[in-house]
């Protein structure tokens, strides 16, 4: 799978960033994210980061 960019057009035309190669008239997958998706996922990727850097040794200051 290749992950390329677009720009939308208007509600049906995107413009892509680079051509791909299917011929014309093929049926192509894409995955656009609703608002309320993307917004989950920055809160568990931030979430994950913010827990990696957690160390055990650093819990001393949570039963203050």
């Amino acid at each position: 799978m290749k992950v390329i960019s677009a720009k939308i057009l208007d509600a049906t035309h995107l413009e892509l960033s680079e051509p791909i190669a299917v011929p014309p008239g093929a049926t192509i997958e894409i995955s656009i994210p609703d608002e309320r998706e993307e917004a989950q996922e920055w809160q568990e990727a931030a979430r994950a980061h913010f827990l990696d850097a957690y160390d055990e040794q650093d819990s001393l200051s949570d039963d203050l």
